[in-house]
């Protein structure tokens, strides 16, 4: 008996264990990869408490939260019409309310000097309380004539600059947000920051078939401000719902985005920005963003109570969020009525400390926090940035190219690789020297030579018995196209200079070179991520897409009294690939040997290789068919549009293989069960 009572409580306190931890955490935890997709991390906040109850009182639909100088957490208690003053603890320490004045609370903020900003909707004012909870004054709707009669002046919330100006987010005004001075009791400064008009292409068609005025375009206006805060320097960020780079902005004193966020999502609802320089931003469902001062992504966290769940560290409408010096995050749940603490993990403490430091100018001394936390999470590319941006400002230029090229950061990796090719040129300069005058005495010493004696006549014969072979020389005929395009066409329509073999391998030449460029070109031009290969979908893309592009054009050719057989087209369209087959082994090695400072070449090549192998490719249809160059374009145009109605055929096709499919497999389905059921 004592056995079974000894193992029954070793199991209630395993589950006991097991489910504190699972309360703990409900959400995972992403930080943002190499390849610029989210990959799971170490959990890097903890939810530690949930403040429903403030002595005795509750809270009722919460609108915004603000930490004051003081340290005291002030909250806009719309439902209760009241301003809710609390400590870091949940203590009550008191409440302002103004029956008179204040009907709705949907933002606050709190100066320097405890001044308390309400923005009151019902109101249509920002309403001002001084440190006691009185009554001091009002901003309402500003009569300027540049605010506009017809403007909306509906205040959701508000914050405050050193000099005392307003910046008011007002409901369905999209000029931007609404800038107030204190002077004369609220002298309106303008419109700050305004999200600019999405406007699509279809958009862009519309108008001008339709025109500018037109009904059909009309009602296209930017997104509106959601929330906003201010920084310690006076800058202001901005949230707004948009999911794409209007999500998080941080706004100088013109108004204008002076950072582009890494990654972002919609709905965005809270932003709060601490001492350190750490912007955080929450959405509605409770997804919280943490980043840089720079805008990179550090994790993303947190769980929506979809289910009523009520578990800490879920939530169901997030409308406000502030972060305290040591990186306590205060979440404000309008549904739930609550406020819910989390505190950074040891993982994330070690993050912020090596971050810290490196700000600080203490590139060695962060080093070693950026060591355990890839000690912790090799995966963590931002501690292999910050690493790499130490040991680059210790002039450790090849280490720190590994812990860029680790983290994914190309532009550190072009500066450290910079600094370590000048480096090996220094060093190595005169031996380069050297080497390079060697080989040319001893070539010339050799040319000297076979002029005399002919030492190079063995080289020449075995090179003439290669070339001599038809199936190299018909391969080699490439050259040709470069050379005298005219001619190469003429040798392959008359001639038979080359065949089909020989443009097959042609083929395979050019494919062999976009794989290695794709797969083998340096890191700071490769486009696909190391240790990933697609080679069926390169195989289609270039066999498959040559053989298209072909047989339309023949076809187009046949209907418009060309003279070429496919034949012809086949072999001549693959010969005029020479310029990228030449090209493109000088860009794989420039690719690895140059930085984004001279990525000029890249460009240089890639324009000169596309636009001369479209250039021949025009002259090839000229020659082949003897078109007029109107012709010719006319004959490519025809070309495209025959590809796309055969790739709109061919995903028609496949959607209705695809139903049928899926018909049989429900009917064999349905047989099978009806079958089983009868058995």
């Amino acid at each position: 008996m004592k056995k079974f009572a000894a193992w029954l409580l070793l199991v209630v306190l395993l589950l006991s264990a097991c489910l504190t931890a699972q309360a703990a955490t409900p959400f995972r935890t992403f930080t943002l990869g190499t390849d610029d997709d989210l990959i799971e991390t170490q959990t890097a906040y903890d939810p530690v408490r949930t403040m429903i109850r403030f002595g005795e009182e509750t809270l009722k639909q919460p609108q915004d939260l603000r930490m004051g100088p003081d340290g005291n957490l002030y909250i806009a208690d719309n439902g209760n019409k009241r301003i809710l003053v609390v400590d870091k603890e949940g203590n009550f320490v008191k409440e302002i309310v103004d029956k008179k004045n204040m009907k709705s609370a949907m933002g606050v903020f709190v100066d320097e000097n405890l001044n308390v900003y309400v923005a009151d909707e019902k109101s249509r004012a920002v309403l001002v309380y001084d440190k006691n909870g009185k009554y001091v004054m009002e901003y309402g709707k500003p009569t300027h004539q540049l605010f506009g009669d017809t403007a909306p002046y509906v205040p959701q919330k508000v914050v405050l600059d050193k000099r005392g100006n307003l910046y008011i987010v007002s409901k369905g005004n999209t000029n931007g947000i609404v800038q107030i001075s204190p002077v004369g009791g609220g002298e309106f400064l303008g419109y700050y920051g305004a999200n600019s008009s999405r406007i699509s292409l279809l958009t862009h068609v519309r108008r001008f078939l339709f025109g500018e005025n037109s009904d059909v375009v009309a009602g296209i206006v930017p997104i509106s401000v959601k929330n906003l805060t201010i920084d310690q320097k006076g800058m202001v960020y901005t949230v707004t719902e948009a999911g794409d780079e209007s999500s998080l902005r941080r706004l100088n004193v013109a108004g204008k985005s002076t950072m582009t966020p890494e990654w972002w999502i919609e709905l965005n609802t809270s932003v709060a920005v601490n001492a350190s320089g750490s912007i955080f931003t929450a959405n509605a469902n409770g997804t919280i963003m943490e980043y840089t001062s720079e805008g990179a992504l550090l994790f993303v966290f947190g769980a929506n109570d979809a289910l009523s769940e009520q578990r800490i560290g879920m939530f169901k409408s997030v409308t406000g969020m502030v972060v305290d010096d040591d990186y306590t995050i205060y979440v404000l749940d309008a549904n739930l009525n609550s406020i819910q603490v989390l505190k950074p993990t040891e993982f994330t403490d070690l993050v912020h400390q090596a971050f810290t430091l490196f700000q600080q100018g203490k590139y060695a001394e962060s080093k070693a926090p950026w060591t355990e936390v890839l000690r912790m999470n090799s995966l963590f590319t931002y501690a292999s940035t910050g690493l790499g941006e130490a040991l680059y400002r210790e002039g450790d230029y090849e280490e720190a190219m590994e812990a860029f090229r680790n983290g994914g950061y190309r532009q550190g990796y072009s500066d450290a690789w910079w600094e370590q090719r000048s480096n090996m040129l220094h060093t190595n300069m005169s031996t380069i020297i050297y080497v390079a005058v060697a080989v040319i005495v001893v070539w010339q010493i050799i040319k000297l030579l076979d002029r005399k004696t002919g030492i190079l006549k063995p080289v020449r014969f075995v090179k003439q018995k290669i070339t001599g072979v038809k199936l190299i020389d018909q391969v080699l005929y490439v050259f040709q196209m470069l050379r005298n395009p005219y001619d190469a066409c003429y040798g392959i329509k008359r001639e038979k200079r080359a065949g089909v073999l020989s443009a097959m391998i042609v083929l395979v030449i050019f494919f062999v070179e976009f794989v290695a460029n794709k797969y083998f070109a340096g890191f700071l031009f490769k486009t696909m991520p190391d240790g990933y290969f697609e080679l069926l979908n390169d195989f289609i893309s270039v066999f498959g897409v040559y053989a298209l592009l072909t047989i339309c054009c023949y076809l187009v050719c046949t209907i418009t009294d060309g003279e070429a057989k496919f034949r012809d087209i086949f072999i001549t369209a693959a010969y005029a690939l020479a310029p990228m087959i030449v090209f493109q082994p000088i860009k794989l090695v420039l690719s690895n040997v140059l930085t984004f400072n001279e990525e000029f070449f890249i460009t240089l090549i890639d324009v000169v290789s596309l636009g001369w192998t479209a250039l021949l490719i025009v002259l090839m249809l000229m020659y082949q068919n003897d078109y007029t160059l109107k012709k010719t374009f006319k004959t490519i145009f025809l070309t495209l549009f025959c590809v796309l109605v055969v790739v709109a055929l061919m995903v028609v096709l496949y959607m209705l293989i695809s139903q049928l499919v899926d018909f049989i497999a429900s009917i064999y389905g349905e047989v099978v069960y009806r079958f089983v059921k009868k058995v």
